[in-house]
């Protein structure tokens, strides 16, 4: 049995985090050459190529598995230290991948409290939720909250219920694309706002509800806070979650375009298959504030 070397995978780590292997031998206090020369030691014991000397640097299928090792260790070191009244570390580190809607409107209650009376360190990934369980899968993070049930290898799936998205708009859309008109005939042509190029919600409502792909204009925000400031502004039609949406309409900000339909989307909490002190409490923080927040799982 391989005995891997707990500075080296650290570092490999680090390489990965930084992306160059420059900047990781300024965060560990070491020189770029003892950086490189850890790497390849790692890379001679598994005779595998580990990091992607490109710009970032990236790990190959072979270094995505040792590094989920190397972040599994960081996160039992850090545990084991913390007990030990040792919190020099700044605590555990904890890489998590999240939606945005999610971290706007729930996971923050989850893992802020947790961070704080655990001393984690919270480094949250954002991502389309149908693509962070592909930060699990490469070993950056050890949890994502996502859109798949087939569980990454090493990990567990949790249901935790399901993001309801209504579509609104401001005033002037609305009398300008919707006002009288069929709404199956008016969500195709109409602008519309998307958060990113993964961002299929506003087009997958549009098909559930007429069959018919988007033809009008597409505009790009790819920003939680600009998103919904662009939708209020007239940019174009949007989806917004249930209770934002729903709040909006009865101020009179916006319009809720379609009263009776909405779109669920199902989500799942993916984890590492570890059992620690602090990852087990973060399972069960996302899973309580999860139950309070979202949809129940059907």
């Amino acid at each position: 049995m391989l005995m891997y070397d707990r500075d080296r995978l650290a570092t490999l780590s680090a390489v990965v985090e930084e992306g160059s292997f420059e900047a990781a031998a300024e965060l560990m206090s070491i020189t770029p050459s003892a950086v490189s020369q850890r790497i390849k030691a790692l890379e001679r014991q598994t005779r595998q190529v580990l990091v992607r000397r490109s710009r970032p640097c990236v790990p190959t299928e072979a270094g995505r598995t040792l590094l989920r090792l190397a972040r599994q260790v960081a996160v039992l070191e850090g545990e084991v230290s913390r007990s030990f009244g040792d919190d020099a570390g700044g605590g555990v580190h904890l890489p998590i991948a999240v939606n945005a809607d999610s971290l706007t409107h729930w996971f923050l209650h989850a893992v802020v409290p947790l961070a704080q009376r655990h001393g984690m360190r919270l480094d949250l990934h954002v991502d389309d939720e149908e693509h962070t369980a592909e930060l699990l899968r490469e070993g950056a993070v050890v949890g994502a909250v996502t859109t798949s049930a087939t569980p990454v290898q090493g990990c567990a799936v949790r249901p935790i219920g399901a993001t309801r998205y209504r579509p609104v708009a401001a005033r002037p859309v609305y009398d300008r694309w919707f006002a009288g008109r069929d709404p199956a005939e008016a969500f195709p042509v109409a602008p519309r706002v998307d958060f990113g190029p993964k961002d299929w919600l506003q087009t997958r409502f549009v098909r559930r509800l007429t069959h018919r792909p988007c033809t009008g204009p597409a505009h790009r925000v790819p920003a939680a806070d600009g998103y919904h400031d662009a939708v209020r502004a007239g940019l174009g039609w949007g989806m917004f979650t249930d209770a934002p949406a729903r709040a909006a309409a009865d101020a009179g900000r916006l319009v809720l375009l379609d009263r009776e339909r909405h779109l669920d989307v199902p989500l799942y909490w993916q984890h590492w298959k570890l059992s620690t002190e602090v990852l087990d409490a973060l399972t069960a923080a996302v899973q309580e504030v999860a139950a309070r927040t979202l949809v129940p799982p059907s």
